[in-house]
């Protein structure tokens, strides 16, 4: 039997934050009729993306960290996850209130 992989294990617990994405995701869509579209859009993309980021993590669990596949998978879910809330805060979908 193949020994566990620590490291990549260790990463996989840093995948389960795609809980975060997934809640903001279920709030914004959850209220899709009243909102307009670019948030709906910005919390479908954070849904999937959260999902697919706790995907990945139960699927090296799982595997005890012997997959690269899954890794790479939630990696990109990552950065997609990171881009939507950078890319919303900057054409101001997502209001940010700065210093008074």
């Amino acid at each position: 039997m193949p020994k566990p992989n620590i490291g990549r294990m260790g990463l996989a617990l840093l995948l389960l934050y795609g809980v975060v994405p997934v809640v903001i995701g279920c709030v914004v869509v959850s209220d899709w009729a009243g909102e307009r579209t670019a948030p709906v859009v910005c919390g479908a993309l954070l849904l999937l993306s959260g999902g697919t980021m706790l995907a990945s993590a139960v699927w090296l669990l799982v595997g005890l960290g012997r997959q690269w596949p899954p890794l790479c998978t939630g990696g990109i879910a990552s950065i997609l996850s990171g881009g939507v809330l950078a890319g919303a805060s900057l054409t101001h979908v997502l209001p940010c209130s700065g210093p008074a």
